[in-house]
Formats: structure tokens, sequence, C-alpha cells
């Protein structure tokens, strides 16, 4: 779980562009101290030549050359260092800089498996950046979450609706689940989808973000294009992130193809055990009517289905002037 094979070459690639921008500042201190300072690498050529006497003298086990050896060595780099400083420079001025000095802007660590904290960091960042929630997540969040404008006889229900939330988060990577949020206008579902988004995210799973018209809209327009690449890359997408949330179902112009995009959209992320959440406006009766029933089979054997009711919160926050 996590990243596509896609999105993991996107940070590498990241990480080689910063080794790039290391090796061209230091290359560009190196020409700059060549100028200034010739005498420098005279220093270096000497320090080198030493090293390889001391690298025979260690084959032939003349431990006392060795010594001596080391000896001037470090003499050499301590009149080096001091030629950089009297002109005004740090002593480490030509050494390799890192972004992180963790993993010197690699992203991995020695056993190249591991990830550094900066390519967790870099991970999240596109995560985020890739969900196509990013900007709804800033202010729509658990941080933010209150239950202020809902009335005392709904309140219960959205409280319920974010339990079930929360465990769907809590228990992501152990327990398979799928989710459907269906019920009146601006009653908070997605809301409730951003919010558990932005956890997941953090997390380091994947997810994708988009409204059910968007959705199809955007299937039927790259199916159709002589260049396959930006099709397939949107189905890596739908198919292969570990969590798609499909927003506003019902507001597509609904036809024979959609149905069928969108039973193999369910289909696929089933079989693949990737968790799916929709939200809708849509009643059950209404759902059930306009999508096949196969569709709606498919749902009401692998999703949790929660109800969420009362008036419009938008309207009443919007009216309340916040």
């Amino acid at each position: 779980m996590g990243l596509t094979n896609k999105q993991f070459d996107t940070i590498m690639q990241h990480y080689d562009d910063i080794q790039k921008e290391n090796r061209d500042l230091l290359a560009a201190k190196e020409q700059e101290i060549r100028k200034k300072i010739p005498q420098y690498f005279q220093f270096g050529q000497e320090i080198n030549s030493l090293r390889v006497k001391r690298a025979k003298a260690s084959l032939s086990k003349n431990k006392d050359f060795v010594s001596q050896c080391l000896k001037e060595e470090q003499d050499l780099i301590e009149k080096r260092d001091k030629l950089l400083l009297s002109e005004g420079y740090p002593a480490d001025y030509l050494s390799m800089t890192y972004h992180c000095p963790i993993c010197k802007d690699k992203g991995l660590l020695s056993d190249n498996r591991t990830k550094c904290t900066c390519f967790i960091s870099a991970q999240t960042k596109l995560l985020f950046e890739q969900s196509g929630i990013y900007e709804l997540i800033k202010t729509q969040n658990f941080d933010t979450l209150s239950y202020e404008y809902f009335d005392k006889e709904h309140v219960a229900g959205y409280q319920n609706a974010v339990t079930i939330a929360k465990n769907f988060i809590t228990n992501f990577n152990s327990d398979y689940q799928n989710l459907l949020f269906y019920g009146n206008v601006g009653t908070g579902k997605t809301f409730l989808t951003c919010c558990i988004a932005k956890e997941l995210m953090e997390q380091g799973i994947s997810v994708t973000y988009c409204s059910a018209e968007q959705l199809f809209r955007m299937l039927v327009d790259l199916r159709f294009q002589e260049d396959k690449d930006s099709y397939f890359s949107f189905m890596e997408d739908i198919h292969d992130r570990d969590v798609l949330i499909i927003d506003d179902l019902g507001t597509e112009t609904v036809t024979e193809r959609v149905r069928s995009d969108l039973f193999t959209c369910l289909n696929n992320r089933d079989m693949a055990h990737k968790s799916t959440i929709i939200s809708t406006n849509l009643s059950i009766e209404e759902l059930n009517k306009r999508y096949s029933e196969r569709i709606f089979s498919r749902m009401s054997s692998h999703f949790t289905f929660c109800k969420f009711d009362g008036p419009d919160i938008r309207m009443k926050i919007k009216l309340s002037g916040n």
C-alpha cells in the first residue's frame, strides 16, 4: 500500500534532481577556488599521492610507513583548510552539501529499502498534492469538525457517522472496508470523506478524490484520445490507489456506458481489496432504480451504508455569516 510505481519514480526523480544540484553547486565552488586559490588543489594532489603510498604500504604491512603517511596527510589537510580560512572561506567549503544529511539526498538509507524521514515527508506531500482533495482538506478535517449547526435530533446520527469514519481509519490496514454515505444535501457527507482522506494520507496511504461527474466525463474524454498515455495514467489512479473517493454519485448523466464504467471500477477495486468511499444525495431506492441491479447488489454486499439526515448544514453556516 502507499505509492504506485509511478509515484515512487516521481519522488526518486526529485532526489536525482537534488543530487545533480548538489554536484553542480560543488563544481561551481571548485571553479571559483581554482581561480582564487590555485594552491588549494596542489595540496589535494599531494594528499592523494600520500593516500596511494599509504594503501601500498598497508598491503606490504609496513605499519611505520603507514603511520608516517597518515601524519603527513593530516598535516597537509590542516594546511589546506587554513588556506581556505585565510581567504575568508569555511574549511568545509568544498565538501558536498546535502539537503538531508541522513540519507545524503538519496531518499533511502544504506540498505536501499528503508525510507528516510525526508522520503516519508516527500511521499506525504505528493499524496496530498495528487489526491484531488488537497484544497478541501485544509478546512475540512477532524480538527475543524463541529456539531454546532446540527439539530438535536440529528446530531447523534452524525456522531455515529464520525465513529464509523474513525473506525475505518483505525482498521484500514487490517480490515478491508468500503463506505457509502447517502442522504440529504449539505449534511456533512463530503466533509467526512475529507476527514478520512487527510488522516489516511498522513499515514502514507494513497487517496484519489473526484466527483462522479468529473470521473465519468474524464473516462469518456480520455478514452477516445489518440494518445492513450493520459487514459492509462488516469485508470491507474482509479484502480491502483489505496482509496478512491467518488463524491456526489448521481449528479452525472447516467448512461449504459457510465453504468458499465462504474461496475468495472467497483468490481476491479473489490477484487484487489482497494477501498472505495462513495457519497451521494440519492436515497437507497433511487440508487437501486438509477443504476443496474448488479451495481446496487455489489454496493449492498460490499459497502457499509451510512445515512445522513437533517437540514442543509452548509446553508445554516452561510446564513450565520461564518
